[in-house]
This record gives structure tokens, C-alpha cells and sequence, in this order.
């Protein structure tokens, strides 16, 4: 026992004194190449947005409300030549590409949503509200050979959309017969720009149209549609106008008193020119049934042959109703569209009744 004792003492003495001999550390060797850089890091600011005072969460109420979030435009128009407009992945797809040749048709179509708009999550702070389209926009119909260009700040990303889509071919002003090869010959859904700027393709002879519109802003859509909200159902980012009120139907007027100061009248001019507007498009829309362009039930016109002015006279009702505002978007230019139809109409046999 004793030896085996002397033995692990030894040991131990053995590796102390090896420890102890070590030599001092040498010099520090050259520097090797340097490695590859890392990946930057990212800078979250996700505070700019997400906070308590962002206005983000209105925001996003309001939309949820709005016809862009639940009109279903994107189930019934997710096809090739309508995504662009009508999804959110086709018309980001455009922006990207800028042309519609090779827009893929998305399996699982979405809404038009703050994505759509908004550069959202890509710096992480507030530059993501910027506007995915914000420069102006040159409108895909030409005005008397010119090109027309609506530039009105933000609202220059809601005009890729809301414009008169081109009709060709088209009939010419007294010119030859014209045929009606699909019932859905017009300038399409939300013609609203050409009509804002009194700018549409289907003028007929007769009064002269006004040379300026008071109702085109300089900030165009946003002056009215984006105004103070009244909660979620008007204004803000839902952007409609007409809202529920005790179970009346409202119109929302906060951008109209930027300029309108007395809301009564106000109130009697909207009135009056609503009224105005529907009894002339009664007329006009009695003429196109005599003359069975158009059709009541389908909404839409009747495929055949017919007088180009009468097709005319059927094409400016078309943007009319379309354009959704009764006259109000460009009250002083809608009358002349719809006094020059009538006359058109009338002179070809269909009296207004």
C-alpha cells in the first residue's frame, strides 16, 4: 500500500515539474486572409409602425370594410387580360414587368390589399408606405390623337385602374355602320379619370364640353374618397363615399366642404344634380332600347349591326354608368355627353320620350 502511494506521488511530481518547464509564449504569427463578408444585418424598425399612436390599425379597419376587400373582384375576374387590375398578385406582377404579355393567372387570387399599394415590409420603417405606382399615369385611350396624363400625387396609383379601357375597333363620328361584336363593347368598369378630365373617346357633335372641371383636383380620387373617414364605412382607406347612418343611406361630404363651405347647399346642389343627371340618362337609355343596342336585363348591349352614332350615343352612357357618381365626378361635361347622345339619338328617329 505504501508503494503504491510513493508511486501516484511520483506521478503527480512528474506532471507538475512538465507544466512547470513550459516556455513563455512565442511571438504572434502573420495575419491570415481575410474571410468572407457576412450577410448585412437588418435594421428592425418595426416601432415606426407598430406602435400605440400609428394610425396603421384604422387603417386597416377601414379597408377591411371597403369594396376592394370584399367586392370579389378577384374570384370572378382571375383570368388572363383582368389580373392586372382585379388581383393583387397581377397588378404587383405588372408593376414589376410593366406590360401585361406574361401576367400568370394566380392560383389562390387575391384582393386588392395595403400590399397591393404599399411597399410593406420591405425597409421595416416608415418608407414602407410608400406607393408601389406612384409616378403619373399616361391613360391607355387617347384624346383626339394626344395622349392623355393624369398627374394628381397619390391617386396617380388608383388611375392604372380607374380608366377607360380602349374600344377597337370604334366607330367613327357619322360614320359607316357599326358592329356590335360583344356585349360587352364600352370602356369597362371605373372609367373615372377620362370623365374627371373630360377627356373621353366618344364625344358626339353638339355643345361644346366645359373647359375645366372644379371637381378635378389636384389631388385627383384621394381630395374626396380619402377624406376625414366617418368611422369605418366612408373615407380613409375605405375609401367610398356613401355610408349607413341610423339606416340612411349618407353621403360622406367631408371633402366636398373644402371647398362646399355650407353644407345645405351642398346638400341641395348634390340633389338637384343627382336628379338631373338620372332623369337625362332615363331618356337616353329609352332611346338605345328603341333602338336595340341596349339591353335592360344583361345590363349590357346587344350584339348586331347598328349607326355608329347611335353606338356612340350607347358607348358614352355606358362611361356614365360605369363611372358610378351620377354626374358628380364632372357634372358640367356628363350633361353635355348626355345632351349631344340624346340629340344623336334623336336625329337618327328615336325621339326622347
Amino acid at each position: 500500500m505504501k508503494r503504491n502511494l510513493n508511486l501516484i506521488a511520483i506521478l503527480i511530481a512528474s506532471v507538475m515539474v512538465m507544466y512547470s518547464c513550459e516556455g513563455p509564449m512565442g511571438p504572434q504569427g502573420e495575419e491570415g486572409p481575410q474571410g468572407d463578408q457576412g450577410d448585412p444585418g437588418t435594421t428592425l424598425g418595426c416601432a415606426d409602425c407598430h406602435n400605440s399612436t400609428s394610425p396603421m390599425a384604422a387603417f386597416s379597419a377601414q379597408w377591411e370594410e371597403s369594396t376592394h376587400a370584399t367586392g370579389g373582384n378577384a374570384a370572378y375576374a382571375n383570368r388572363a387580360g383582368c389580373v392586372q387590375c382585379h388581383t393583387s398578385q397581377g397588378f404587383l406582377e405588372y408593376v414589376a414587368e410593366g406590360s401585361v404579355a406574361d401576367i400568370s393567372v394566380p392560383q389562390y387570387p387575391m384582393q386588392i390589399n395595403c400590399s397591393t399599394c404599399h411597399r410593406i415590409h420591405e425597409t421595416y420603417s416608415a418608407a414602407d408606405w410608400a406607393l408601389t405606382k406612384p409616378g403619373a399615369e399616361t391613360l391607355e385611350v387617347k384624346y383626339a390623337g394626344a395622349d392623355v396624363v393624369w398627374d394628381k400625387g397619390s391617386s396617380n396609383q388608383c388611375v392604372f385602374c380607374h380608366q377607360s379601357r380602349n374600344v377597337s375597333p370604334a366607330p367613327a363620328v357619322n360614320g359607316a355602320d357599326f358592329q356590335i361584336t360583344s356585349n360587352r363593347i364600352g370602356p369597362h368598369h371605373g372609367p373615372n379619370a377620362n370623365l374627371i378630365l373630360g377627356k373621353t373617346p366618344f364625344e358626339l357633335p353638339g355643345a361644346q364640353p366645359p373647359a375645366n372641371n372644379p371637381h378635378s383636383t389636384a389631388s385627383g380620387c384621394v381630395t374626396c374618397h380619402m377624406s376625414a373617414p366617418y368611422g369605418y364605412q366612408a373615407g380613409g382607406h375605405n375609401m367610398g363615399v356613401w355610408y349607413d347612418r341610423h339606416g340612411h343611406e349618407t353621403m360622406l361630404q367631408s371633402g366636398c366642404a373644402t371647398c362646399h363651405v355650407n353644407a345645405d347647399n351642398l346638400t341641395s346642389m348634390l340633389a338637384t344634380l343627382t336628379d338631373d343627371i338620372s332623369d337625362r340618362m332615363e331618356v337616353l337609355e329609352a332611346q338605345l332600347i328603341a333602338a336595340g343596342i341596349y339591353n335592360t336585363t344583361t345590363e349590357l348591349a346587344n350584339k348586331g349591326t347598328f349607326k355608329a352614332n347611335a353606338v356612340l350615343a350607347y358607348l358614352n352612357f355606358n362611361t356614365i354608368k360605369e363611372d358610378r357618381s351620377n354626374g358628380i365626378h364632372n357634372p358640367q361635361y356628363t350633361r353635355v355627353l348626355l345632351d349631344n347622345s340624346i340629340a344623336a339619338m334623336t336625329a337618327l328617329g328615336y325621339a326622347a320620350p
